[in-house]
């Protein structure tokens, strides 16, 4: 039986490669080097490694990894998990859904609270954190056996800016707008509230800059913005 491990070796083989957002891999091809996005990569590394066709639709040309096919074939498969138990298991994926006008995301959890991800432009394939970041849900390949780690703890979940109902407000929100102005990337009226616009308007800043374009602010970004982070006490009602 494959073990979640197996997949891990498969991954860690291409760190380093280019990402490019919406990239098409060759889920056939042993030997594709990149370019990748997160839900190509994968499924070209479940497909490599366990012969499973995961996250994927019938688009065009052939099959087409993304995000929000991973989440609805976790649901079809019955093979969602919590993401406190994805994280402790080795060759478990970690999924954020998508956001309205946002992108979602797909990593391989390594199991120690780690992943190996093609994160974004600035990044491509690499191994990076899992805590400070947003995830909704985990999920297992079928047929694979996983074995969690009882002794890795889950990060909490993380503080992030993000449309929310009602919609977050205050100086913070102002500072995140100005900034993006001063950078020429407009979101609208300088109103203090993280709306839809905002958020667009964030995740254009993250792709120019290389960054996950989820359009919601957290370390990276704020970073990126010339800003502080988290925000203080105060600064967002």
């Amino acid at each position: 039986m494959f073990e979640g491990e197996d997949i891990l070796k498969t991954a860690e083989a291409h760190i380093g490669e280019r990402y490019v957002l919406g990239a098409r891999a060759e889920l056939g091809n042993p030997d594709y080097k990149g370019p990748w996005d997160c839900a190509e990569f994968a499924s070209w590394c479940a497909w490599q490694t366990y012969r499973v066709l995961f996250g994927t639709t019938e688009y065009g040309a052939g099959p087409d990894p993304f995000s929000g096919a991973w989440i609805e074939d976790a649901h079809a498969r019955n093979v969602l998990v919590d993401v406190e138990e994805a994280v402790r298991t080795p060759g478990a994926f970690l999924l954020r859904r998508k956001r309205e006008g946002l992108i979602g995301h797909v990593a391989i959890s390594d199991g120690q609270g780690r992943t190996i991800e093609a994160r974004g432009a600035r990044y491509g394939v690499m191994r990076g954190p899992v805590s400070g970041r947003l995830w909704d849900h985990g999920c297992h390949i079928p047929g694979v056996r996983y074995r969690p780690n009882p002794a890795v703890q889950a990060p909490e979940r993380p503080a992030v800016l993000k449309v929310e109902h009602p919609y977050r407000r205050g100086t913070y929100v102002e500072a995140v707008q100005k900034a993006l102005r001063r950078r020429s990337f407009h979101p609208g009226a300088v109103d203090g509230i993280y709306g839809r616009q905002t958020a667009r308007t964030v995740a254009n800043f993250q792709a120019f800059k290389g960054l996950a374009p989820d359009g919601m602010v957290g370390p990276d970004t704020a970073e990126a913005l010339g800003l502080s982070w988290p925000p203080k006490p105060g600064e967002l009602e």
